[in-house]
């Protein structure tokens, strides 16, 4: 069996690392104040019930404080249409709107991608609005939508724009704007101020929502989500308020952003078990010829197999259970730090010719299997820290976690970069040529190793820092 191909299997098994701790559920605290009333998540569409499971939002304002909330439920890429920007008293053309970018109790719009100075977004029908003939007076309180285009002609949206003005009673169940509007279209009035129609717990449909009245006053609104996509809360009020918000999907608990990786690790597992059957198959038919370190690259298939398994079965576990297994999570931490150990250890030992130029490494074998105990410990170490440790909480405690894993990171790296240079030369002096093409090949895959490992570390911190932009995190 070629050993070129035991340096690019060892490479490639040494490149994968999928590892995820902490879940954070698809809900959201709304509040009063600049930002804290909009929230943003992925739902998957569903037309139908999956084991008596609908996607929607749903959000659940009790009613002290009694504040008056203007409120609105849309597919990111509609917020283009949320508000209605206007030049001079003239509404702009559709070309010239941008993405939402702020909140819809400000009527300026600084952060807008509008491409011309002075644009004003309108963004809730009151006093000023209606002089300009933005919208009626059955419509204040609401947010203003940009529902026709430059042509006049409705508007296609992503998903139903759901836009209301929510009037809380301390005492007992209030009513909406889109409420109050149908029953006075019900029954042929223009006005009415009695509270009978609106004083008993009741439940109405309207606007792709069903909205749920309690009798204590708490409002209940259920959103259904047809179409997939990444959808956004807004709530804006003139005085305090609380709402909570949350995103279903129809799959199970697990958020939208994390469900993927059930399947992914799955297809690993799958991907893993195959290469482990054929590479013990073509073992068996050789066996003869058999080196340790292919023994060994056996086991470390096998491993990752069982930890992609581990891995399935946590994310299978949080989506039917709505949270993580500590099982799963114990025995994937251990897992996954033995994976990694085991791999380094791996290309130490080939890169100082283990099984390849030298039959034995004598003492040095030794300080290899330290260090690969030494690393696992600081990587269980280290998964322990994410797992247990309040990711909120600051301090240098958390270097307690990093810094062994660090330090022996660092020793196998310098360590392995120095082997191939001792044992490329000793290669070059025995006039090895096949031998010494071979691990110049591994010398250029741990050089590009290197290099991906850096760019994963620079693309992680640009995830960080742009992570609470909402347009980035829409796409």
């Amino acid at each position: 069996m070629a050993i070129g191909r035991i340096m690019r299997v060892l490479l490639a098994v040494v490149g994968v690392s999928l590892w995820t701790c902490h879940v954070l559920a698809e809900t959201g605290f709304l509040t009063n104040g600049p930002g804290e009333g909009f929230k943003c998540a992925g739902v998957y569409g569903s037309l139908a019930e999956r084991q008596g499971r609908r996607s929607a939002i749903e959000i659940e304002i009790p009613p002290v404080p009694p504040s008056d909330i203007t409120i609105a439920i849309f597919d990111y890429p509609d917020s283009r249409w949320i508000g209605i920007p206007v030049k001079e008293g003239t509404k702009i053309p559709d070309e010239q709107v941008g993405l939402l970018s702020t909140f819809i109790n400000s009527d300026r719009d600084p952060g807008s991608t509008d491409k011309n100075d002075g644009v004003h977004r309108f963004t809730v029908c009151d006093n000023e609005t209606m002089a300009m003939g933005l919208c009626t007076e059955i419509d204040r309180g609401r947010p203003l939508i940009n529902d026709r285009d430059s042509n006049g002609k409705p508007r296609q949206f992503n998903s139903i724009i759901y836009s209301d003005y929510v009037m809380l009673n301390r005492s007992g169940p209030g009513y909406t704007r889109l409420e109050y509007n149908e029953w006075l279209s019900a029954h042929n009035r223009i006005d009415d101020h009695s509270d009978q129609w609106r004083s008993k717990p009741r439940t109405t449909t309207l606007e792709g929502a069903t909205l749920e009245w309690l009798a204590d006053g708490t409002l209940k609104i259920r959103y259904l989500v047809n179409t997939t996509g990444y959808f956004c809360v807004d709530a804006a009020s003139l005085h305090d308020f609380t709402a909570r918000a949350e995103w279903i999907n129809s799959y199970g608990l697990l958020p939208a952003s994390e469900y993927p990786k059930m399947y992914i690790y799955l297809a690993l597992t799958i991907a893993y078990s195959g290469i482990a059957i054929a590479w013990a198959f073509m073992s068996w038919r050789v066996w003869a010829e058999i080196l340790p370190v292919q023994n060994q690259l056996l086991g470390l298939v096998c491993l990752l197999a069982v930890d992609m398994g581990m891995n399935f079965g946590f994310w299978k576990h949080y989506n039917s259970t709505g949270a993580p297994s500590m099982i799963y999570s114990v025995f994937t931490l251990v897992i996954d730090a033995g994976r990694n150990s085991l791999s380094f250890f791996m290309l130490l030992v080939v890169a100082l010719g283990w099984g390849v130029v030298r039959p034995s490494l004598g003492k040095t074998m030794i300080r290899c299997i330290l260090l690969a105990m030494v690393h696992f410990a600081a990587g269980c170490l280290y998964g322990a820290g994410i797992l247990f440790r309040d990711p909120h909480e600051s301090g240098p405690l958390g270097l307690v976690y990093v810094i062994p894993l660090s330090l022996s990171m660092t020793l196998f790296y310098t360590w392995t970069l120095s082997a191939i240079i001792g044992t490329t030369q000793l290669l070059a002096d025995r006039q090895q040529s096949y031998k010494l093409a071979m691990y110049n090949k591994l010398w250029r895959l741990l050089l590009v190793c290197l290099a991906l490992l850096f760019a994963f570390f620079v693309l992680n911190i640009l995830h960080t820092v742009f992570y609470n932009l909402v347009s980035v995190a829409a796409r």
